[in-house]
């Protein structure tokens, strides 16, 4: 899978799992679950989707990341 624009997401952690999923919304309406992810990833990955923008994403790997800034860019 390529990596695509996330414009919306959902994050649902199993308790009784320990474990978590993300769903990705992307650009182009694709709607897809992440595979399963432990708490630190979870954790990881959720704060990136909430801080960082724009933020790319491939749910087959449970893969974000952000465009390239420069160093000790402010985010707006």
């Amino acid at each position: 899978m390529a990596i695509k624009l996330i414009q919306k997401y959902q994050g649902w952690w199993d308790s009784s799992q320990n474990r978590g999923y993300f769903w990705f919304t992307y650009y182009d309406n694709e709607r897809s679950r992440s595979i399963p992810v432990n708490a630190e990833q979870f954790q990881i990955i959720m704060d990136m989707l909430r801080n960082e923008k724009p933020v790319y994403g491939d749910h087959t790997r449970a893969l974000v990341t952000t465009q390239s800034e420069e160093t000790g860019e402010e985010e707006s």
